[in-house]
């Protein structure tokens, strides 16, 4: 089901690319649903989208894996059509308002109405054409929402079935948490370079040995830009998780404890260890709530993906995509 609601969002991200109303073939139909087309353009739109969400999260698509992308995508927008039929005879509550809300959400991220304006012109749309998109899209994903909500909850005794079950996966490795200052080195420095920013960080360690605050410290002098705002704290982390000689040096280290200076590829350190906790199995009631919703998801996600596949069942879906 993530991936269908991904493809719902994806689908109005996509309409405002540019010119896609120009597109070869955008007329073209590629499926229908109970007489229904979907068009290639919104299919060029659906894809168009999520690959922007992948981009943004450094990911793409391989060229050679396009055509089965294209056609899982058109699948889902078959899905998606499937329950807009059934669910557009009992819209959600105050839908109206709700697709303004939306519309004014994404014409201010677009950069206000002039601008948003000019990207649906771009691309062949009308303020009317998105907002009705727009008002299908909250169809459909109340209809989904309402399909997953009603699945049956898990019983006490699924979760504590799947916890015995999978036990493996509540095993708590030991984790340390530790705060760290560091002096960068750049992998091209010099001798002399090298020499200067090690007479630095052993300076901070003097500092740090004659009591001063190590979270102030690495505050004002550390160059970890993700660290150093919050006092150098790195949270825990197990063993592996750092480069080997800094892992080596935390999970060496008692509680409290500063640590010689340390080098890494990434330059000098300090570190001291705040806290540590062994390796334990996760007892069953620290996890049970959690637990509870993530199976009842898992159960709402298979409850909504039966519901469409009896929708298919009874429809006459026609795939005109060409292979």
């Amino acid at each position: 089901m993530k991936r269908l609601l991904a493809v719902v969002a994806a689908l109005v991200i996509g309409l405002t690319g540019n010119g896609w109303a120009e597109e070869p073939d955008a007329a073209a139909v590629v499926a229908r649903v109970n007489g229904k087309e979907i068009k290639r353009a919104e299919l060029n739109a659906a894809l168009r989208g999520l690959m922007m969400q992948f981009a943004q999260n450094g990911r793409s698509i391989p060229p050679e894996q396009m055509g089965t992308f294209e056609r899982d995508v058109l699948d889902e927008l078959i899905n998606r059509e499937l329950v807009l039929q059934e669910a557009s005879a009992t819209p959600p509550a105050d839908l109206d308002n709700k697709v303004s809300e939306e519309f004014a959400r994404i014409e201010k991220q677009v950069g206000g109405a002039a601008e948003f304006e000019k990207a649906l012109s771009e691309s062949g749309l009308t303020v009317a054409d998105y907002r009705a998109r727009l008002r299908d899209n909250l169809i459909v994903q109340g209809a989904m929402m309402g399909l997953m909500t009603n699945a049956a909850a898990a019983t006490p005794a699924e979760v504590q079935d799947f916890y015995e079950k999978n036990s493996e996966r509540f095993r708590q490795p030991d984790l340390v948490r530790a705060r760290h200052i560091l002096v960068r080195v750049p992998p091209s420095a010099s001798e002399e370079e090298k020499a200067a920013k090690k007479a630095q960080i052993d300076a901070l360690l003097v500092r740090v040995k004659a009591g001063e605050d190590f979270a102030a410290l690495a505050k004002q002098f550390s160059e970890d830009p993700g660290s150093g705002r919050n006092g150098g704290d790195l949270g825990l982390f197990p063993r592996g998780a750092m480069v080997p000689e800094f892992d080596l040096a935390a999970f060496s280290l008692e509680t409290n404890q500063v640590s010689e200076v340390i080098t890494t590829q990434f330059g000098y350190h300090i570190l001291q260890v705040t806290d540590k906790k062994p390796a334990r199995q996760v007892p069953f009631e620290e996890v049970k709530e959690e637990l509870g919703a993530r199976l009842q998801r898992q159960k709402g996600a298979e409850a909504a993906q039966k519901h469409i596949g009896e929708l298919r069942k009874s429809a006459k879906v026609e795939v005109l995509l060409a292979p």
